[in-house]
């Protein structure tokens, strides 16, 4: 089983909060992975910074207008 920690509310086999350890089966959580669970690493030892919801960055500009002449 692969350890995860919890980015964003959800319920699975019980309500989980942000910041939160859930450890499950890769094929059971893997429509959850990377919005909602994070993969711990053996190394990592600190939580993940919870997802709060927002995007990470503003799309592109879209290209200007060319004038018909």
């Amino acid at each position: 089983m692969q350890k995860y920690t919890v980015l964003r509310q959800h319920i699975g086999d019980r309500p989980y909060e942000p910041g939160d350890m859930r450890e499950a089966a890769h094929a059971d959580v893997a429509h959850l992975v990377p919005h909602v669970l994070e993969p711990i690493e053996a190394d990592d030892l600190e939580p993940i910074k919870a997802y709060d919801g927002k995007a990470d960055a503003k799309p592109a500009a879209r290209g200007k207008k060319v004038a018909k002449e």
